[in-house]
């Protein structure tokens, strides 16, 4: 559990995956405090809108993360990277949205909204930028639940793709043959030709039989194709 705490858990991702996705599992944090910003992060990329958020959670985990009363916060205002907190007695400050435990759950919310490991992959760079925001001791709490959470995505996204790889080959396949049955019909000049074309279409159709569009899709290309003929010859 000790390796956990300091950010090394086991990687679920394939060794093609890019250096800076393997850099936010490994817990690597860059010191260089210029990239911060210059890189995307969750706000830049379009992915977390702080305008959206609920004042009135935003207001109790500011007064939390700031350790006062309720009460003694007039207002706070969600711009765009900073949260203004207007206290009773007349000052103000402004704050992070990383101080607050919402910005960890945005974090776990993109990772559960990719679809693809493509996304999962850009998200993994975006988290890696977020990571240096945090020096170590906020990190081994905050990162690491993202950390976790994008590893586990990782190896289900992984398992999907294995799991469906035999259905998109055999589409693929049948997407083929259509093209390719496509390419013979628009070449066919007269309709006797393409009449005796068809019960070959209707033999080699029934390996596509799992296929139904694809079948229906050949069909549908030879009855424009007759169409097409027919007007040609009027």
């Amino acid at each position: 559990m000790a390796a956990r705490r300091n950010g090394n858990i086991p990687l679920a991702t394939p060794t093609h995956y890019c250096h800076g996705v393997a850099k936010f599992l490994g817990g690597q944090t860059a010191q260089n405090p210029g990239v911060k910003s210059m890189s995307v992060n969750l706000i830049t990329a379009g992915i977390v809108d702080p305008t959206a958020f609920s004042l009135a959670r935003v207001r109790v985990q500011v007064a939390a993360f700031l350790k006062v009363p309720f009460r003694q916060i007039e207002r706070i205002e969600c711009w765009r990277y900073q949260i203004w907190v207007k206290f009773v007695e007349g000052r103000g400050k402004f704050i992070s949205y990383r101080n607050l435990p919402l910005w960890v759950e945005q974090g776990l919310m993109a990772i559960g909204n990719c679809r693809d490991r493509a996304s999962l992959d850009e998200l993994g760079e975006i988290l890696h930028t977020e990571a240096q925001w945090y020096d170590k001791d906020q990190e081994s709490e905050t990162v690491q639940k993202w950390r976790e959470a994008w590893a586990k995505k990782a190896q289900y996204l992984r398992q999907e793709e294995e799991r469906l790889r035999p259905m998109r080959l055999r589409q693929e396949a049948g997407s083929t043959w259509q093209a390719a049955w496509g390419h013979v019909l628009q070449c066919c000049s007269d309709r006797i030709f393409l009449e005796e074309l068809a019960p070959e279409i209707k033999r080699q159709g029934q390996a596509f039989a799992d296929l139904p569009e694809v079948v229906e899709g050949i069909q549908a290309m030879w009855q424009k194709r007759w169409e097409e003929l027919a007007q040609a010859s009027a």
